[in-house]
């Protein structure tokens, strides 16, 4: 009879190479930032609000350059090729698994709603959308790229392709899940939003895990994006 050897365990993420890595996504993202944030003023001025044309140029090369070193970076961490991290296109069973994490998320902005309602925080708007306003077509359309395309593929790679699956090769998965989600939730700097923001970084990296493909957690952070931005650019006010 033949047998077969189990596929051997993720190799631990080295540590302070990672952190390195952390620190280096940044600083080539707010370098990107800079580099695209002065031509940019020079030509369309200063962005007033995040749905102007050149505050979105601004963020997409935020992230466009924190990817740039990202993706290599990562895939020398963990001793694996970006595809073997999960980026590949999807099967029947990760499509499905998409279908619920849509659901579950409508479910959890539902029940959010209502704890904000109680709270008497029902017309909060998240930080930094304080005063969105979009002003023609373009800017839509560049609304919907940078924050609906570009954001979610760079958050993902970086949340769960990099913190979460660093995290999971040191702890049980529920706990790296957990933290994750907890940094996701800090990063986007609004304590009101806080504690949903964590839970959606927390189910992503779950259903990351469940799939094994880092493609559902994108389609699903992009379908979400999508659907409040295009509320937002069509409904003034809403949030």
């Amino acid at each position: 009879m033949v047998t077969t050897a189990a596929p051997s365990p993720p190799r631990p993420f080295p540590l302070w190479p990672t952190l390195g890595a952390i620190v280096l996504v940044l600083a080539a993202g707010f370098l990107a930032m800079i580099l695209a944030g002065i031509p940019t003023v020079i030509t369309l001025g200063t962005p007033l609000n995040p749905g102007d044309i050149g505050a979105n140029i601004v963020e997409a090369a935020f992230y466009l350059g924190g990817l740039a070193v990202l993706v290599p970076m990562l895939e020398r961490l963990s001793h694996r090729t970006i595809s073997q991290l999960g980026v590949r296109p999807l099967d029947k069973f990760s499509w499905g698994l998409v279908g619920v994490a849509l659901v579950v998320l409508v479910a959890i902005q539902l029940v959010y709603q209502a704890i904000l309602g109680a709270f008497h925080q029902q017309n909060h708007v998240q930080t930094g959308f304080e005063h969105f306003r979009v002003h023609s077509p373009l800017a839509a359309i560049a609304v919907l790229i940078t924050g609906a395309v570009i954001a979610p593929i760079a958050e993902e790679l970086f949340f769960r392709g990099l913190l979460f699956n660093a995290l999971a090769t040191r702890m049980p998965m529920l706990a790296a899940a957990l933290i994750s989600g907890i940094l996701f939730g800090l990063g986007h700097g609004d304590l009101v939003l806080f504690p949903a923001l964590a839970l959606f970084g927390m189910l992503q990296a779950i259903f990351y895990r469940a799939s094994g493909n880092l493609i559902v957690p994108m389609i699903v952070h992009a379908a979400n994006n999508a659907i409040f931005l295009s509320l937002m650019i069509i409904i003034p006010g809403f949030h």
